[in-house]
């Protein structure tokens, strides 16, 4: 069974193209370990439906941004950008999943916020970030924002009250 993720990118020709280029033997940077038509991507769910309630005239700042699979639900947004700090563990490249509108930054989210700052009105999301200080300092500083961390795989924590 493939995942709704997966479903949507291959019913583009533009889509199979990304996805033939990001699982080419020469081009492989290793994802095939853990990503597959079944798990694409991380969160998925979750970033199909902010796309659909995030104006499409928002920039999209996703801190953590991973592979960046998500980064087609966005692709009508005004501009997605992904902001992560980490190469592919397997080939050291930096190579991501890119749209027509998304921006690359690979640096942590404390480095971002010395350099930059958030355009107005945007939106910002911190899904799955276990750095307790780059989710306080996306939240500070963003006025419009999804902040998502389960510890220790328990959805449950989500719903609890006052540590509880």
């Amino acid at each position: 069974m493939s995942s709704r993720l997966y479903k949507s990118i291959t019913a583009t020709e533009a889509g199979k193209e990304l996805l033939d280029y990001v699982f080419d033997d020469k081009n492989n940077w290793g994802i095939s370990a853990d990503v597959n038509s079944d798990c694409l991507a991380c969160g998925g769910d979750t970033y199909e439906l902010l796309a659909k309630i995030i104006p499409k005239n928002r920039v999209v700042y996703d801190f953590g941004a991973a592979y960046g699979f998500q980064a087609w639900w966005f692709r009508h947004h005004r501009r997605y950008i992904a902001i992560d700090p980490f190469d592919n563990p397997f080939t050291g490249e930096t190579v991501h999943f890119r749209t027509d509108n998304s921006i690359w930054l690979k640096m942590t989210a404390q480095e971002f916020f010395k350099k930059f700052t958030i355009e107005e009105d945007s939106f910002a999301i911190c899904n799955y970030v276990p750095d307790e200080e780059a989710q306080r300092l996306v939240r500070e500083n963003c006025h419009n924002v999804f902040n998502n961390y389960v510890t220790g795989g328990d959805c449950k924590a989500i719903f609890k009250r006052g540590g509880k």
